[in-house]
């Protein structure tokens, strides 16, 4: 089981990564499910109080607001809590039943204990930047929620601290639907596969994963260390052959 979250300001296209991750994942043969962190809030609110987003929008969607910052009030961890005995009762039908890799999206990171819930299962996390594509009402009063807040702070960094605070991947999302699903292949095929763990952490390699040009610098710096690292080898086993060669003519 492989679990991916997505994180990043509003309206910047986490939704259309995720969907594209989903499409791309099944179609190599992952069992997928979206699991949002919102999930037991937005349970609890159509099956306890009976309002769905469908027939009742308005009410739903005050509902939810309502219920979801008293509960944090009361206990921040509330809802992530909920989450996570849902995932462990999902992962543990998944191991009776599973014929194929299961991968759970969560597309709605918003605050800084779900990342940490993420980091906690061992999960991959990705920060969705908008980079030079413009975005739907940048300014609204709207854009000042609590759960925003994480989010308006993280586009602003460089992606050095976003790893810092426990972010794997910062996917830039100003390129073209194609390039989102090319990255999606290479995520799927790199990542999903060793894990990240394993995964390769050159800057070539990083770069095609956050959808972004690479660093020349970097990428310099990382060929000559490599260049000096055969050398050195090379010269190892020069100098043991050359040994092995006075042992033999002792």
């Amino acid at each position: 089981m492989i679990i991916v979250g997505f994180a990043g300001k509003a309206r910047t296209g986490k939704s259309h990564v995720c969907q594209t991750l989903y499409d791309v994942a099944h179609d190599s043969g992952w069992d997928v499910k979206i699991k949002p962190f919102a999930g037991p809030l937005k349970r609890h609110v159509e099956e306890v109080l009976g309002f769905t987003k469908d027939e009742n929008p308005d009410e739903y969607r005050k509902k939810c607001q309502e219920i979801g910052a008293g509960e944090r009030e009361n206990d921040p961890d509330h809802w992530v809590n909920l989450w996570k005995k849902d995932m462990d009762k999902e992962f543990a039908e998944e191991m009776d039943k599973a014929d194929r890799p299961c991968l759970y999206l969560v597309d709605d990171v918003r605050y800084p204990n779900e990342l940490r819930m993420l980091n906690k299962c061992d999960a991959i996390s990705l920060f969705v930047k908008h980079g030079t594509r413009k975005i739907e009402d940048p300014t609204g009063e709207w854009r000042n929620h609590e759960s925003e807040e994480m989010a308006n702070a993280a586009e602003k960094c460089k992606s050095e601290a976003l790893y810092s605070v426990g972010f794997d991947y910062v996917l830039r999302n100003d390129g073209t639907p194609k390039e989102i699903t090319r990255w999606a292949d290479l995520f799927v095929s790199t990542v999903m596969i060793t894990h990240k763990s394993e995964a390769c952490d050159c800057e070539g390699c990083n770069s095609a994963l956050e959808n972004r040009p690479a660093n020349d610098e970097k990428v310099d710096k990382e060929l000559n260390d490599l260049l000096d690292e055969l050398r050195g080898t090379l010269e190892k086993e020069e100098d043991d052959d050359r040994d092995d060669a006075d042992d033999s003519n002792t």
